[in-house]
């Protein structure tokens, strides 16, 4: 059996633990969920992130530019802080770019790994899978929408219209776009199991699991891969450790130091939102390895 089939069967195995631990204390939902957060975040979340700098030293080789690691932190902070400010302006068009960078990034990668490295069909996996991430727990995304943008932002018409599609087609339409050759169906299968368990972990536990267990896991076999690294993950994963650190202190301190009347929270959503600020410029990033021209040269 192939080593992501066996990791695969374990994601499985992991879920439907984390599934019992929800049934056994169903009042402790909340927390759980925000546990097995912080857990990913820890694990894979943040830190396939914070080897960014060696996928873009890679990309500079294979473009024949220059690279200084200064540059690189500069470039990285100045889309930061862009976005933030965005955020601050115009926060329902903000999370409406982070949702459709999440889709973006996540189809690149999982069509990626199935070989149907399409960016159109990518994109519109993408948006199907957080979807299917998302969509089935109504009650929960309206009150952690309403935490971060007003209550009367237009994006909440288009969350009511999104409503009224059976999600039962997002996680088809997942499938069917993703579906491989033969070599890959067993992969398939297993993940379509994981799919379809995520929905069960509720809305932050599911989505976390999905981004941390399967789409950070993945993302470090793929750098691993684009710099033609000997180190295995978690010799990589060590390489990360002094931006993860850095990357947490950031949540921490934007954390403690927004106020209760900001985007209507009590400094929760506080966390999505630099979630989303380290998001654009990591997509950025990581797009130089789904791209053709750059991962054939």
């Amino acid at each position: 059996m192939k080593s992501s089939n066996k990791y695969l069967i374990f994601l499985l195995i992991t879920g439907l633990s984390l599934k019992l631990i929800l049934f056994v204390f169903p009042l402790k939902q909340f927390i759980i969920e925000i546990l097995i957060l912080f857990i990913g975040l820890i694990f894979t979340g943040i830190p396939h992130g914070a080897i960014d700098h060696l996928v873009a030293k890679k990309t500079a080789a294979k473009r024949k530019d220059s690279f200084t690691l200064a540059h690189f932190i500069y470039r990285y902070t100045i889309i930061m802080l862009i976005y933030g400010c965005v955020w601050w302006l115009l926060p329902g068009l903000s999370l409406c770019l982070f949702i459709f960078l999440t889709a973006f990034h996540f189809g690149a990668t999982d069509m990626h790994y199935f070989g149907k490295e399409n960016k159109y069909l990518s994109f519109l996996f993408g948006l199907a899978l957080t979807a299917w991430l998302l969509l089935p727990h109504q009650t929960d995304l309206i009150n952690w929408l309403q935490l971060i943008i007003p209550k009367t932002d237009t994006i909440f018409v288009i969350i009511y219209f999104l409503f009224k599609i059976p999600t039962i087609i997002f996680i088809l339409l997942t499938g069917l776009l993703s579906f491989p050759e033969r070599s890959k169906r067993l992969d398939w299968l297993l993940f379509m199991l994981l799919l379809i368990l995520t929905n069960k972990l509720g809305l932050i536990g599911g989505f976390a699991f999905y981004f941390s267990g399967w789409h950070g896991w993945q993302a470090f076999n793929d750098i691993k891969k684009y710099i033609n690294s000997e180190n295995t993950i978690v010799q990589l994963w060590k390489k990360a450790i002094p931006f993860t650190l850095l990357s947490m202190i950031g949540l921490i301190i934007v954390y403690a130091i927004t106020p209760d009347s900001v985007w209507q929270n009590f400094g929760a959503p506080a966390l999505i939102i630099m979630i989303s600020l380290l998001t654009l410029p990591h997509m950025q990033v990581m797009q130089n390895i789904y791209n053709k021209d750059y991962t054939k040269a």
